[in-house]
């Protein structure tokens, strides 16, 4: 898991009423927000909470910094916890992080790859009226991290806090844009043997052979590739900051061109997917193609739409003035004049203001209708118009095997058939690695191509329906998969309301034959006027 605080970049736009009302915003899909819960108010509704926070925040008067923490729990993909889990996790890093006490809504998200909480933290105690301010929270929160990880089996993660930071970064920036950066293309490339350069020569063959150069500007160096891109030396490795660099090599010597590597031997940079199991050059240059053709839509509408705001301005400017003008020769006392001078200013400050937002309201609508998107944005927008191929290229960037409560088959095909049930005008939100979230009847489904995913909590009603569901993509012939609790519940579902269902699983299937029976026996009963209930204690399977 990953436990961030996440800073705000100035306190006077601080606004804890604004970060709660985006954290509950369900933004139109059913299941974004799986909990809302208050801790330490004196009402568990929150709007009355948010009363009672915002109060005592305002209480507090000589605190400057910001007076409330934004803390996020995060949990890989394919890693489920209850709300009870959470709930409990949640009060751990209040506790740890010395909040013990300090009010707070925490909410629950679900509708990203990533199961993740928010907490809003009021920093000011309710009683004393105190800011606090955790000192080295990253070193607490990584070894809680480590902790909760290792009680609760959920996958490791790098806690470090310094240690190959180069690689993170280039991690992150890669898993958010699906686009391979160059910080990351370097240290894969040619680092190695840009550590092993013994003079500046001989690290600028090295680098011209990666179609590289190494610039200072500022304090230090950067490595420019042949499209233009740069990024920070140092940021790629220590080695290559501007004082190792010179402490091993000596001063900086210019690269003097005399070596030119043969075309056949250079490698180039160039903004492209990450590779993974697909081919997605014919998909990613009509992903640049139309974005470039956006573009251009973009700036020609907003320059029309400048203009034609300017000369608006300029006539409502000439109309001020002839009408000041107007008053001036008018016959009429001082004061008469002076509250005809005020109407004509009150007018054109009133004009002014709605050319300004009328301008505002075309420009936000011309940047929703040719939108700037990532490659994996437009994936998704494409994906979510039906488009199978774009689909596909999401799922395939899944790693590792899902761990969760899941119905699937025991052989799935992939292909434009899988995806056959869906209906364009239920489907809610695709995600960056392809699970599709749609509606059947009252249920959220959740879809990742190879199995029905099933969150923790779920209502036997609901289980219902994703059976349902299962059985049009998948026969009648499933295969269910997760927490023992969780198997034994789908069972008595399938039995309860007669599905015509089996399971892969010969114990499974066992127990669900013999609720069958039972069931079948106990309405036998009813019928012939005998009223009994089934009453079949769970087992272990």
């Amino acid at each position: 898991m990953i436990a961030k605080i996440i800073p705000i970049k100035s306190v006077r736009k601080s606004s804890y009423s604004a970060l709660i009302q985006y954290l509950t915003d369900p933004q139109d899909k059913s299941e974004r927000v799986s909990q809302i819960k208050v801790s330490n108010c004196y009402s568990d509704d929150q709007i009355a909470a948010l009363i009672e926070i915002q109060n005592t925040q305002e209480m507090n008067t000589r605190a400057k910094s910001d007076k409330t923490c934004h803390l996020v729990l995060s949990f890989p993909e394919r890693e489920r916890l209850s709300l009870s889990d959470l709930n409990a996790i949640e009060e751990r890093f209040c506790d740890a992080l010395g909040f013990n006490g300090h009010q707070r809504i925490s909410v629950v998200h679900d509708d990203t790859n990533n199961l993740h909480m928010h907490i809003a933290i009021n920093k000011i105690h309710p009683r004393n009226l105190t800011i606090h301010n955790p000192y080295y929270d990253y070193k607490k929160v990584a070894k809680l991290c480590e902790q909760i990880e290792q009680e609760y089996g959920l996958t490791k993660v790098n806690h470090e806090t310094v240690s190959d930071k180069a690689s993170r970064v280039a991690q992150e920036i890669e898993t958010r844009t699906g686009v391979e950066s160059l910080l990351g293309w370097i240290k894969r490339e040619c680092l190695d043997e840009l550590k092993q350069s013994d003079n500046w020569q001989d690290l600028h063959k090295v680098l011209a052979r990666h179609g590289l150069a190494i610039k200072e500007r500022g304090n230090g160096f950067v490595l420019v590739a042949n499209n233009g891109v740069a990024v920070k030396a140092s940021s790629i490795d220590r080695s290559l900051s501007k004082g190792n660099l010179t402490q091993r090599l000596g001063a900086f010597v210019q690269n003097d061109h005399s070596v030119q590597p043969s075309r056949s031997n250079t490698k180039q940079y160039q903004l492209k997917p990450l590779q993974n199991r697909m081919d997605t050059s014919r998909l990613y240059a009509r992903y640049q193609q139309e974005q470039a053709n956006s573009a251009r839509q973009r700036s020609s509408q907003w320059a029309i739409l400048r203009q034609n705001r300017d000369q608006l301005i300029e006539r409502a400017q000439r109309e001020a003035k002839l009408k000041r003008n107007i008053i001036k020769s008018i016959k009429a006392g001082r004061l008469a004049k002076k509250a005809l001078y005020a109407t004509v200013h009150q007018q054109f400050k009133t004009t002014i203001t709605a050319i300004k937002s009328d301008y505002q309201k075309a420009y936000q609508s011309s940047k929703t209708r040719h939108p700037r998107m990532g490659w994996l944005d437009w994936l998704t927008f494409e994906a979510k118009n039906g488009n199978a191929e774009t689909l596909g290229v999401l799922r395939s960037r899944r790693t590792g095997q899902f761990k969760g409560n899941q119905v699937s088959a025991k052989q799935i095909h992939d292909g434009p058939s899988a995806n056959s049930h869906f209906k364009d005008g239920l489907v809610e939100s695709i995600s960056k690695i392809g699970t599709v979230t749609y509606k059947a009847g009252s249920t959220t489904i959740r879809d990742d191509g190879k199995r029905l995913i099933v969150l923790p909590d779920t209502s036997q009603e609901a289980l219902r329906d994703i059976l349902q569901v299962a059985m049009k993509k998948y026969g009648s012939h499933l295969a269910i998969n997760g927490t023992e609790s969780f198997r034994l519940e789908i069972a008595e579902v399938a039995a309860q309301n007669q599905m015509r269902v089996t399971f892969d699983d010969k114990e499974l299937e066992q127990y669900r034959q013999q609720l069958m029976k039972q069931y079948k026996v106990s309405k036998a009963q009813s019928v012939g006027g005998i009223r009994s209930t089934p009453s079949t204690p769970r087992r272990s399977l």
